[in-house]
Formats: structure tokens, C-alpha cells, sequence
């Protein structure tokens, strides 16, 4: 498996945690995501070159017969009442064996009409993929996702503010919604937070868009004060209805304690999407050194220090317990509680630093405590909003990612 890049978060009003207040607009007005300036994904119409279409093929190594398919379709026999699905061409259902695809895009191969099932989501990055599936998958396939993809920076920005995105200039941000647009180089990331938003009829939203390839699940489902999902079958059933959107799917992210522990929700999730074949192909995670908020050195930049070698030992530790699956941090500070700059500053460019040279951890985002805003009440920078900005980062993805058991076929 190869990895991604991710975000920062920037909110200039009382936050603790994963205390999610609006700051400006309605997240639940439908924000017309047509109006994005990422250039669109490409159509079905014939002006699409022949390299930028999904080669499918019934044998090895693309030999004949083969065909290819257009981008932005979603090619199954399930009927999502959805001008973007189609068929497979005829005979191609429960046939396909290898395929080819284009640098630049991804693909997801599913099982189940619906999605579901076996299924594998490649990414072709520094070159097209020429691969036979693997064997659980081989003539299996009843569903085909085919889209562009994007690779912004792994540093964003988190927000439920389009003014404090906008300020921040990252290339992709979230804001624990499911329908805010894009703007001019800047990505939006869906979410669908609680259970209620996967449903199909928001299926259908995200596939209907030009300008997304990812979606978050379910925001801390074992918190009450956020998603709120203590049924693990509820959230596995749930989470299951977004795979129909063929988009590369996170995984819920759970408070801090809730990730590896025995019978913690996280553990317990993972479990029963494997007994399911859920597909999780990242996971987002939130760090605030809780159980440490009081624990400081003699000085701040020490304090950011010992900060750092438990903010690393706490993300290998996830790494090692999924190590099939990227990570994002989609929430991270130095502890709402300590408000010094030179601390959170501090640790903001070491855990930085470590994690653009991480591979397997793709996307980041600082979420500023209310003591220690990223933005002004106008949404200028405040200092340390300038200092983050200032920090470099790498690309979210660093080389194509294929299935552990593909047999690759270098172009």
C-alpha cells in the first residue's frame, strides 16, 4: 500500500477538541459544487483520448478481448436511478481479469453490483497500472468506479469556515460536512459525520460531483457529543451504503482512546467491516495528548518535545495495529489547555517534519484550541495561523497504490 497527505484545522472561536461550532454559512445549504474551479474529471462524450480511458480485458495481461471505458460513470447493473450509471459492456460482468489505468486516475473494483463486497481501489500516481487482479477478485467483478484523481499537498486545512479556507490557501480542506464546494486549488473532502447522512440519496450527490475523490465516514461515533454510533453494526451497515459512491473511503475516526485498545470502538468496527469485506482503504485519526495536558517541562520547547515523542510513538502505534491501511490525522494539537504559541508551534513543525517523510501517513490537520487561534475574527492569519502556513509539505500521494496481491505489469 502507498500514501497520502493531509490537513490543518483553523477555527477563531471557542473550540475544545471535537467541539464543532458553525462559524459562517449554513453547513446544510447545498452549495452548488459545480461552480468548483478544479478542472472536471472528464465526461462520456468521445472527446476523450484514448490513454485517459479504463482498459478492461477477459485474460492476463490485457490481451484480447478488451474494451475501455469512459471516466466519471459508474459501471454496474445496480439502479441508483442516476444518469451515472451504466452498465458493464455486455459480457464483461464476472469476466474481467487484468486492466489498464491511466496515470492520473483511480479505479474501484467491487464484488457486489452495489459496491460491496471484495473489492480494491488503486490509484495510478507516477505512471498508468497494467495488472492482472488478484485472484479474489478475478472475473468477480459486477462494479467499476473510474474517476480523476487528485494529489494535493498532505497539509490542509479543517474548517467549517469557507473564510478561514480560503485565507489558509491549502490545497484540500474538510469541515465535517458532506456538501461544501471546492474552491480554485482547493479540494473539498466530504463527510458524512453521522449516520443519518449515508444514505443513497446523498450517494447519488457525491457521485454527481466533478471535483471530489475521497469521503470521510463517521466524525468520534464513540462520543456522544458527536456521531454518537455505539452499535457496531449499525455503523459497518451504514458505512457500507457509501461504498456504492466508488469514492476511496476513510474509516470512522474515533476520539484518542478509542483506537487500538482491546474492545475499543475502532477495534471492534475494523473487525466486523473485515467479517463484512468493507473496504477501508484509510484511517483518520485525532490526537491531543489527553492524559498529558498537565505534563510540562522547563521550558516550552521542551514541553513541545516530549509532546512530539508521544504524538509519534501514538501514531506508529495505529501504523502497526492497520498496516494495511494509509493514515490521516484529521485532528491534532498540542492540548487545548496549553496555550503557549512557542509549544504549539514548536510541535506543529517537528510532527510536520516526521510526517512529510511518514509514506503511510498521507493527510494532516492542526486544529487550533480557541486560546491559540490560526485565524483573526476578520480571517487574517493570526501568527501562529502564519507559521503553520509556512510549512512545507509533500504531495498526499507518493506512488501508486495497488492491492498487496496485484501482479504488476510496469508501463
Amino acid at each position: 500500500m502507498n500514501y497520502l497527505k493531509i490537513a490543518m484545522v483553523i477555527l477563531p472561536v471557542s473550540l475544545t477538541a471535537c467541539n464543532k461550532t458553525l462559524i459562517d454559512g449554513n453547513p446544510n445549504v447545498n452549495l452548488n459544487p459545480k461552480q468548483s474551479n478544479l478542472m472536471s474529471k472528464g465526461n462520456t462524450n468521445s472527446n476523450i483520448p484514448s490513454g485517459q480511458m479504463l482498459t478492461i480485458s477477459k485474460v492476463e495481461d490485457i490481451g484480447m478481448p478488451k474494451v475501455q471505458l469512459y471516466p466519471d460513470s459508474v459501471y454496474t447493473s445496480y439502479d441508483l436511478k442516476d444518469n451515472a450509471f451504466t452498465h458493464l459492456p455486455p459480457g464483461y460482468e464476472d469476466q474481467i481479469v487484468s486492466f489498464r489505468l491511466p496515470k492520473g486516475y483511480m479505479a474501484v473494483f467491487a464484488e457486489n453490483s452495489d459496491g460491496t463486497g471484495e473489492s480494491v481501489c488503486y490509484v495510478a500516481v507516477n505512471g498508468a497500472i497494467n495488472a492482472n487482479l488478484p485472484e479474489r477478485l478475478r472475473n468477480k467483478i459486477s462494479y467499476i468506479r473510474y474517476m480523476a484523481v487528485n494529489n494535493p499537498d498532505k497539509q490542509g486545512t479543517a474548517s467549517l469556515s469557507n473564510a478561514a479556507v480560503q485565507a489558509f490557501k491549502m490545497q484540500w480542506f474538510y469541515g465535517w460536512s458532506i456538501n461544501r464546494p471546492s474552491f480554485q486549488n482547493q479540494q473539498f473532502v466530504p463527510m458524512t459525520f453521522g449516520k443519518g447522512a449515508a444514505n443513497d440519496q446523498n450517494v447519488k450527490y457525491l457521485i454527481d460531483r466533478n471535483d471530489i475523490d475521497h469521503l470521510l465516514s463517521f466524525n468520534e461515533p464513540d462520543n456522544a457529543t458527536q456521531s454518537n454510533i455505539p452499535n457496531i453494526d449499525t455503523a459497518v451497515a451504514r458505512y457500507k451504503i457509501m461504498q456504492k459512491s466508488g469514492l476511496r473511503l476513510g474509516a470512522p475516526a474515533t476520539t484518542q482512546g478509542q483506537v487500538f485498545a482491546a474492545g475499543s470502538w475502532l477495534s471492534r468496527f475494523m473487525a466486523k467491516a473485515a467479517e463484512q469485506k468493507a473496504r477501508i482503504d484509510f484511517i483518520p485519526i485525532h490526537w491531543y495528548d489527553w492524559g498529558n495536558q498537565t505534563n510540562n517541562q522547563v521550558s516550552d520547547s521542551l514541553t513541545a518535545e516530549f509532546i512530539f515523542t508521544r504524538f509519534k510513538t501514538y501514531v506508529q502505534k495505529v501504523h502497526n495495529t492497520y498496516p494495511a491501511q494509509a493514515i490521516w490525522i484529521t485532528e491534532y494539537n498540542a492540548n487545548p489547555n496549553r496555550h503557549s504559541a512557542i509549544v504549539h508551534e514548536y510541535f506543529m513543525k517537528l510532527s510536520t517534519d516526521w510526517m512529510n517523510s511518514t509514506p503511510w501517513i498521507e493527510r494532516y490537520a492542526y486544529f487550533f484550541p480557541a486560546t491559540v487561534p490560526g485565524v483573526n475574527a476578520d480571517y487574517s492569519l493570526t501568527s501562529v495561523g502564519k507559521y503553520w502556513n509556512s510549512l512545507t509539505s509533500g504531495k498526499s500521494f507518493q506512488a501508486n497504490i495497488v492491492s498487496n496481491d496485484t501482479v504488476l505489469n510496469p508501463e
